[in-house]
């Protein structure tokens, strides 16, 4: 099987998915494999093919779930990291493989909820805390923030 081979499976009930609290430990350990592989092709690829099982519906569930359980810095990563996805990876990734895996660019209403969720939680941090501090760059509460604001006014 290749490394795009399974596909995402989105909810077929039309509901947003449940997420627990296993399910928010899951989605840290892929943000830190997530910012550890940034920089390394072959880590972030791999990276993404566990991201990949999970629609973008889950991932604005996983932001909402976050902010209900007091985790702002998650919800500022998840946001963070479809920012990146949605601003930088989506189009590198040819249309064949964005149908394949099930995930391609952010539905805007999903992507809008994440950074929605993003503006309401990251104000409980102190702006100048580093919610992303990798070999790539670093980015602050205040910028990640902005951009969420940027998403949301648009």
């Amino acid at each position: 099987m290749g490394l795009f081979d399974r596909r995402a499976t989105p909810s077929s009930s039309g509901e947003a998915p449940s997420i627990g609290a296993a399910e928010l430990a899951d989605v840290t350990t892929l943000m830190d494999r997530w910012d550890a592989a940034l920089g390394d092709s072959d880590a972030m690829f791999a990276c993404m093919a566990q991201i990949a099982r999970r629609p973008w519906e889950w991932w604005a569930a996983a932001s909402r779930a976050a902010g209900a359980a007091g985790e702002p810095a998650l919800v500022g990563r998840i946001f963070l990291f479809a920012h990146l996805f949605a601003t930088r990876l989506v189009d590198r990734i040819s249309p064949e493989k964005q149908r394949e895996t099930g995930l391609g660019r952010p539905e805007p209403d999903a992507y809008r909820a994440i950074a929605e969720q993003a503006v309401s939680s990251l104000v409980q941090l102190p702006p100048e805390l580093m919610i992303h501090d990798t070999a790539t760059g670093k980015v602050d509460v205040a910028a990640a923030w902005t951009m969420a604001q940027a998403v949301v006014s648009a």
